[in-house]
């Protein structure tokens, strides 16, 4: 079975990230000082944002510890598919959430959610992933030493 490239993921899952980041700046600055009316919509694009941050920060943290175990240990082929799996399902989460509101701001377009729904799920499975396949990183070290 051929084993997946891990370093080319993690770097695409940084940069979706990255872009989560450029997107919530991009919104930050739409939001008035002084918003009309009662500032629902102000409150609104601003739960984006921190929905972009929070996004980013997650999707950022899927692929540092995918490239850092990879870099630093063997990590067994358990380990890396979980890993490789939070990073897929982390950049999935990007693209489903943040690259509809992005092409939305920039382009000027209505772009229909039909994702949001599943792309909030995402996340959870991005980081339950990356959770169980560095604890088991962890776990077979820990035999590995042992056994020794």
């Amino acid at each position: 079975m051929s084993q997946p490239r891990s370093r080319p993921i993690a770097a695409i899952t940084a940069l979706l990230a990255v872009l989560s980041f450029v997107t919530a700046v991009l919104y930050v600055e739409t939001i008035p000082e002084n918003p009309p009316g009662d500032g629902f919509a102000a409150g609104l694009t601003g739960l984006f944002v921190l929905l972009c941050v929070a996004v980013g920060i997650v999707t950022l943290a899927e692929a540092g510890l995918l490239f850092l175990v990879d870099r630093v240990r063997e990590p067994s082929e358990r380990s890396r598919q979980l890993l490789t799996t939070g990073a897929v399902v982390g950049s999935l989460s990007v693209v489903v959430l943040v690259v509809p509101m992005l092409i939305a701001h920039v382009f000027d377009v209505f772009v229909p959610g039909y994702g949001l729904g599943i792309g909030l799920l995402l996340v959870p499975i991005g980081i339950l992933c990356s959770g169980v396949g560095a604890l088991a990183q962890l776990v077979d070290e820990v035999r590995a030493k042992s056994g020794s």
